[in-house]
């Protein structure tokens, strides 16, 4: 028990990618011509200094020129800056406006993830997934609103609220699935679809081996977290998790060795036990390669070094020449 809560505490406390996306406007290259008129209030809502004023100004926009020809980049710009509002009351006002505001079926896909977003820092959790699962059955390849869902139940998993947990796991693996069939959402260009394969991808295996964890799932759990180790190899936290979840495997499997009979199964259960530790072996020294520096996984680290140089002199011989060469071997990967 004590093992589980450790791992447990490790997750919650120094979790640090819990995965956030929101797109950026694709630069517009080729301006589209606009009416003297409809420029000036385009010209308005740029100088609009915060996002209030930005949605004031964009109702006079689609009021007078609702068939705008920059109708998209407007609610996109719309979205992601009322992303930013740090008040929660605020931020849940602009985004209803908003959608009020933008209500083409076109629209949707934008306006609906900042409104779970808003809906889920209101502290309106329910709403907020009740609304990302009404969209989602109508727009089943949504990525937008299947990330924003993981991240508010990740969130939440931290905040050691699982009631969101099950529906999470759903959503991220929906979500990289797409991903993996390559199905690129039409309002994605070229460089927020690389973006998100390259950081979000392995962002969400990171949410799914938290998911994971709270569930009591560590297969499941350390499958994700190597996942996201392939897809971020710099990132330290995916082989701290690995290692703990390791750990823990060897763990029980060494408890069980203890409660058996003298005999040829018992000499087999010992071999498997002593591969699995060599296996926990490396994969402490990654972490502790790759975490050194890191202020939130310091405490984590020290531990770590305790747990290794316990394990290595185990394995050979009461003695720890050799094992700053293996923390050293994994030190050249890329740092994040």
């Amino acid at each position: 028990m004590k093992r589980k809560a450790f791992i447990l505490a490790i997750a919650l406390v120094a979790f640090i990618n819990v995965v956030t996306f929101a797109q950026t406007p694709t630069p517009n290259t080729q301006q589209p011509k606009l009416a003297p008129g409809e420029g000036k209030l385009v010209d308005k809502i740029t100088a609009a200094p915060d996002p209030a004023g930005k949605l004031a100004a964009a109702g006079e926009l689609i009021k007078k020129y609702p068939k705008t020809t920059i109708r998209g980049q407007v609610v996109l710009e719309l979205a992601n800056r009322i992303r930013e509002v740090k008040d929660p009351a605020q931020k849940l006002t602009l985004a209803q406006q908003l959608q009020t505001m933008f209500n083409d079926p076109a629209d949707e896909p934008t306006v609906m993830p900042v409104v779970i977003d808003a809906l889920a820092d209101a502290n309106q959790l329910d709403q907020a997934f009740a609304k990302g699962s009404d969209f989602l059955a109508r727009n089943p390849e949504s990525i937008e609103v299947l990330v924003e869902l993981v991240s508010i139940g990740a969130e939440q998993a931290k905040k050691q609220n699982t009631k969101f947990v099950d529906q999470s796991i759903r959503y991220g693996t929906q979500a990289i699935a797409l991903a993996d069939a390559n199905k690129k959402p039409a309002d994605f260009d070229d460089a927020t679809w690389e973006r998100f394969k390259t950081t979000t991808v392995p962002s969400l295996h990171q949410s799914l081996g938290l998911l994971y964890m709270v569930k009591g799932s560590n297969s499941e759990a350390k499958a994700n977290y190597v996942k996201a180790s392939q897809a971020a190899p710099s990132d330290p936290f995916n082989f701290v998790m690995i290692a703990a979840l390791m750990n823990d495997e060897y763990q029980a499997q060494a408890k069980a060795y203890q409660t058996m009979a003298a005999g040829t199964p018992k000499e087999a259960q010992l071999k498997k036990v002593e591969a699995l530790l060599d296996t926990v072996i490396d994969a402490y020294a990654h972490a502790i390669a790759l975490s050194e520096g890191s202020a939130p996984l310091a405490q984590v680290r020290q531990q770590y070094l305790e747990d290794l140089e316990k394990y290595y002199k185990y394995r050979h011989n009461n003695s720890s020449t050799g094992m700053q060469q293996l923390i050293d071997k994994y030190k050249t990967a890329p740092k994040p």
